[in-house]
């Protein structure tokens, strides 16, 4: 028996895999069907339908959307980061030098 493969998405799905576990002998599927969905009341009974393409673009591009309203400020920053660089012909800004730090006393 192959029991390591078992995938239990739903409990239609399970009960094949036991069958093709069990090589088609149904009172054996039937025994290891009923141990293994003992342990998981809330399996489903059939496996969930699959988005379509269209559902899947939608939430893909929902997702982008929503990804660029919550990182606007940075992007805008980025790109005007960018446009600086651009105006100033590849040379960067540079920060203004921090005050010297006083001296450390002796080690004795």
């Amino acid at each position: 028996m192959a029991q390591q493969g078992i995938k239990a998405t739903s409990k239609n799905s399970l009960k094949w895999q036991c069958l093709y576990c069990a090589k088609g002998d149904l009172k054996e599927a039937k025994e290891l069907y009923d141990f293994l969905a003992s342990d998981m009341p809330d399996l489903p009974d059939f496996d969930p339908v699959p988005l379509t393409w269209q559902q899947n673009t939608a939430q893909t591009i929902n997702g982008i959307m929503d990804w660029l309203k919550n990182n606007g400020p940075t992007i805008q920053q980025a790109y005007q980061y960018v446009q600086q660089i651009i105006a100033n012909k590849g040379v960067l800004p540079i920060a203004p030098e921090a005050p010297a730090a006083a001296p450390l006393p002796e080690i004795n």
